[in-house]
C-alpha cells in the first residue's frame, strides 16, 4: 500500500510543547543577539519573517531566502553581521533548549520497525528552522541515525506546512506518487492537510494538536506505540497484493 513514510518531528517523534519551546527560543536568541538588536524587536521581526515564510507562494525562493529578505528589511542590519551571529547561536547555544524537549522511546521503536520493513523515510518537519536546529532536535530525540531520503529544512524547501505545496514538493524530491505515501503526525492543521494532495494520513493521538478545534478526518489514527504493528500490517498487505 505504501512505499514512503513521512514523519512529523515535534510532538510526534519527540515530545515538545512548541508554545513553551518557541518562547524559550526567542528568549535565548534574544539574549545572544542583544548587543546588536533589542530582544523585543527581535521577537517581533523574527515572528513576522517566519509568518512570511509560511505564507510564501513563490516556488523560486527557498524558505531561507524568504526569511532573510523579510528579516533584513525590518531590522535594517547587514547580513554579514547577523548571519555569523545566528550561526554561532545554533552551533553553541541552541543546545540549551534541549531541556524543553523529551525523548520518546516508542519513537525509536517505530523508526526501527519502519526501517526494518524497508520503507523509505522522510523527516517531514515544518521547515522554518535551519538544518542545524532540526538535526539537533533529531539528535535529542534519538531519531537522527536513520537513513532518511529527505529531511525538510528551511534551506532545501520552498513552502511550509500547512501549504499543500509543501507536500507536493516532497513528492517531487523523493520521486513518489501520493498513493505511495503515508503522512504520520500529530497536528490536525499541519499534518492532515497532506490529504489535499492525495497522501493518506495517520494521526498520532498522543499529543494531538487541533488549534482551531475543527472537525477533522484522518485515514488512520492511534498512538505512537500502536504504529509499529500498524506498519507491519501495511507491509504485509503490500506483499500480498
Amino acid at each position: 500500500m505504501f512505499r514512503v513514510l513521512l514523519f512529523d518531528l515535534d510532538g510526534t517523534l519527540i515530545q515538545v510543547d512548541m508554545r513553551v519551546f518557541v518562547k524559550e527560543y526567542f528568549r535565548h536568541l534574544g539574549m545572544h543577539l542583544s548587543p546588536v538588536i533589542d530582544p523585543q524587536q527581535l521577537k517581533e521581526h523574527l515572528g513576522y519573517a517566519t509568518q512570511q515564510m509560511i505564507f510564501n507562494q513563490d516556488p523560486e525562493k527557498t524558505n531561507r531566502e524568504v526569511f532573510w529578505e523579510v528579516f533584513l528589511d525590518r531590522v535594517e542590519l547587514p547580513l554579514d553581521l547577523l548571519e555569523p551571529l545566528i550561526d554561532e547561536f545554533y552551533q553553541h547555544k541552541f543546545k540549551n533548549l534541549k531541556p524543553f524537549t523529551r525523548c520518546k522511546p516508542e519513537a525509536r521503536a517505530v523508526m526501527d520497525r519502519a526501517e526494518g520493513l524497508n520503507f523509505e523515510l522522510v523527516l517531514a518537519t515544518n521547515p522554518v528552522f535551519p538544518s542545524s536546529a532540526i538535526y539537533q532536535r533529531m539528535q535529542w530525540g534519538k531519531v537522527d541515525r536513520y537513513d532518511y531520503s529527505l529531511v525538510t529544512t528551511y534551506e532545501n524547501m520552498h513552502f511550509c506546512k500547512p501549504n499543500p505545496q509543501y507536500y507536493l514538493e516532497i513528492l517531487d524530491k523523493v520521486g513518489a506518487d501520493p498513493g505511495e505515501c503515508l503522512m504520520i503526525g500529530n497536528d490536525v492543521d499541519d499534518d492532515l492537510c497532506a490529504a489535499e494532495v492525495g497522501i493518506k494520513t495517520y494521526l498520532v493521538e498522543d499529543f494531538l494538536i487541533n488549534r482551531h478545534e475543527r472537525p477533522f478526518e484522518a485515514d488512520y489514527r492511534g498512538s505512537l506505540k500502536e504504529l509499529p504493528d500498524f506498519l507491519e500490517e501495511v507491509a504485509g498487505a503490500s506483499r500480498r497484493t
